[in-house]
């Protein structure tokens, strides 16, 4: 069993409904909507000695552990969703700090769970003004814009017709060859800019090791966190299907 842990309750799951339809229909897929941020998720994992299970709202989420099982044994592997936010009132030096540990936690779907972060948040998936979009790598935003809480707007009114409302990968609204091929096209443009981040160079990149999450942050924090106070609008969801598909 795949468990998949979600920041949000309503657009991450959204996003994931057709992925999991389309591209993991083998799997048996289990859920959980944390609602809250990753600093959260950072403090209730520190209360619980760094026990994941133990730090997730599990039954908020009707999530049952059987009888005589213990609950590290029933998934194979772990992803986590979760936003940058590097607009968060903690402030920006903590927000980093807290997101480079949770990477190097984070690190492994198979042992504590494989952390993916949207930039600055899951609304990035909209981000395109048409698809493909050839200058979806010179997007950024600034974090003023994401502290005044703009950019869920601003993306809704960037997006092209067909990516507003996430209609575009929403199956109850776009057929399923459709969506199926926009997800092609949503990997092709965020993963070459993953690579063009670390790499410069806005094409697909030669091995999957390339594009790590800790390198992509690193890479947001030397060109644009630092150097300008904004970030790279990217999107985790495309970067994931590529590494975990075999094609």
């Amino acid at each position: 069993m795949i468990l998949f842990v979600f920041e949000g309750g309503k657009s991450e799951p959204l996003v994931f409904e057709s992925i999991h339809r389309l591209f993991l229909t083998e799997e048996d897929v289990c859920v959980v909507r944390c609602r809250h941020d990753l600093p959260t998720l950072y403090s209730n994992l520190k209360k619980h000695d760094y026990d994941l299970f133990r730090s997730l709202p599990l039954e908020e989420n009707g999530i049952a552990i059987p009888d005589g099982r213990r609950i590290d044994t029933m998934f194979s592997q772990i992803f986590l969703f979760f936003d940058y936010d590097f607009q968060n009132r903690i402030g920006l030096e903590k927000v980093n700090k807290i997101l480079a540990e949770m990477l190097d936690f984070f690190d492994d779907e198979t042992g504590n769970g494989k952390l993916y972060v949207n930039y600055p948040m899951v609304e990035s998936l909209k981000y395109t003004k048409e698809l493909p979009d050839n200058d979806y790598w010179r997007y950024t935003v600034s974090r003023e814009i994401c502290a005044q809480h703009k950019f869920k707007n601003a993306a809704e009114q960037f997006a092209c017709a067909q990516a507003k409302g996430y209609r575009f990968i929403d199956m109850s609204k776009t057929n399923e060859d459709d969506v199926k091929n926009n997800w092609q096209l949503l990997k092709a443009q965020n993963v070459s800019k993953a690579n063009f981040l670390i790499s410069d160079e806005y094409t697909m990149p030669a091995s999957k090791d390339l594009i790590s999450q800790a390198s992509l942050f690193d890479a947001q924090l030397k060109k644009h966190v630092n150097a300008y106070d904004s970030v790279a609008i990217l999107n985790s969801f495309p970067v994931f299907l590529y590494e975990y598909l075999k094609q």
